[in-house]
């Protein structure tokens, strides 16, 4: 994928097309999160179920702006799609500044419930099984979102290859927000699948794991 565009797509595309499963595919899906952290990745899978529950100090992020790459699992838009524009700001500082948030912090735009280990275990439970649970799940917007704009206040970023990334995160966070979620899809992953093959993303974390594993 650091080398070919085609290889890249086929990630980028597959990755997501599978994620959105957890959407689709089930009437209700719940993701518990009962360790230290959910990141990367495994938080843009996990946001695709109808329910995110965790232990109540587990923290979640977006580190990819300090690899750097772009989130390939639409992390750039579907975290904005599940939550109400007033939260936006700290979604995008999530995916620009790649600080991770305690779930206590994040309950209402990208958890659903955060307590004791027992108490998260107990209300996924009752969410998956149709219980007497009271939480209203969060509506996912289909349709074009509107403008997104940057944090106000970010701090500076470690690094220029950061800084590219930041711009290519934000854009890309525009242009998939800017169509319909059908549309979204082909959007952030063509997006993410041009990253890769880039020089920041070549140079980087990734690029030099890429290097010493493969170039051998």
């Amino acid at each position: 994928a650091l080398e070919d565009l085609d290889a890249g797509l086929a990630i980028t595309n597959g990755w997501s097309r599978t994620a959105r499963r957890l959407n689709d595919d089930f009437e209700v899906s719940v993701a518990m999160v009962p360790g230290k952290r959910c990141l990367g990745g495994m938080l843009e899978l996990l946001m695709h179920c109808h329910y995110v529950v965790a232990v109540d100090d587990a923290r979640f992020g977006f580190p990819e702006v300090t690899l750097p790459v772009v989130p390939v699992m639409e992390g750039c838009h579907w975290p904005l799609r599940r939550a109400s524009k007033d939260h936006w700001p700290k979604v995008m500082e999530l995916l620009l500044t790649g600080r991770p948030v305690r779930a206590s912090n994040a309950v209402g735009w990208l958890v659903d419930y955060a307590g004791p280990l027992e108490d998260a275990l107990g209300m996924a439970w009752s969410l998956a099984s149709g219980g007497d649970h009271g939480i209203a799940m969060r509506p996912l917007e289909e349709g074009p979102l509107g403008d997104i704009a940057e944090p106000s206040e970010l701090p500076e970023a470690d690094s220029p290859d950061m800084e590219v990334a930041r711009a290519a995160i934000l854009e890309c966070a525009r242009q998939a927000g800017g169509v319909s979620l059908a549309e979204a899809l082909e959007v952030q992953a063509k997006l993410a699948a041009e990253f890769l093959t880039g020089r920041a993303c070549r140079k980087g974390v990734v690029g030099g794991e890429y290097t010493k594993t493969m170039k051998v």
